[in-house]
């Protein structure tokens, strides 16, 4: 497989599955210039609408949500660093970024920046309910990626 891909970016979503994923990258044998991307993708935390909450409650609400997002981005850029030097050691040249926003929407952005070959994401294996509710990430990407996906269970 290895041979067909050199540029490979990869999801995480600090779950066991995406860290199998990174994992399975890091068996392969890396080709000559093959690089990996890690992409971890932070939804924000929106504040919710509060027009009869008084001006100071609101800033209140508002910081709390900020440091929310700054913390759930710290623990991402963790995350992308420490998969990235992972990688390093089996040959690859590796990077992570961390985005904000939609996780499907930011994956295939960050696909057609690194001009990925290969879009590798774990499988979370969502029951039933929160697949209808929620969707699935890496269902969405076999359908709209504009490169081939690779599943990992």
């Amino acid at each position: 497989m290895a041979t067909g891909f050199r540029r490979i970016v990869v999801g995480l979503d600090g779950s066991a599955h995406s860290r199998r994923a990174a994992a399975f990258v890091a068996r392969l044998t890396a080709p000559r210039g093959g690089r990996v991307t890690f992409v971890r993708v932070v939804e924000p935390v929106r504040m919710p609408s509060t027009p009869l909450l008084p001006a100071s409650l609101r800033a209140q609400v508002a910081g709390q949500a900020e440091a929310m997002n700054r913390a759930r981005r710290a623990v991402a850029q963790r995350q992308v660093e420490a998969a990235a030097a992972g990688l390093g050691r089996s040959g690859w040249r590796a990077r992570g970024i961390v985005r904000t926003g939609l996780p499907l929407a930011e994956l295939l952005s960050a696909v057609r920046k690194e001009r990925g070959d290969v879009l590798v994401v774990g499988a979370r294996g969502a029951g039933a309910v929160t697949h209808f509710l929620l969707g699935s990430v890496a269902e969405a990407a076999l359908k709209h990626a504009p490169v081939e996906v690779l599943v990992v269970k």
